[in-house]
């Protein structure tokens, strides 16, 4: 499983998962802080631009929210505007 978290008007397509907390019509879920997956289900995470809107104690939350979901082995993919 892949997700898009933060993925905005942009639609990866088939075999994603987007998450945002804008109606768009490919979003499937509006939390990446409070992901709707069982532990160790996704593959891969893909987060761009998005963990710049939390403070340095949320963002701690949101890793390990993130890190949840994460299968061991799996792929957390980040950019960021200024790290």
């Amino acid at each position: 499983m892949k997700l898009h978290l933060g993925c905005g008007k942009r639609d990866f397509g088939e075999g994603w998962h987007s998450i945002d907390c804008e109606p768009f019509p490919h979003v499937e879920s509006y939390s990446i802080t409070h992901l709707p997956f069982e532990d160790n289900s996704c593959d891969l995470l893909y987060a761009s631009h998005v963990i710049n809107y939390f403070d340095r104690n949320e963002v701690i939350l949101l890793l390990q929210e993130w890190r949840r979901v994460l299968k061991p082995n799996g792929i957390l993919r980040l950019a960021v505007p200024n790290f």
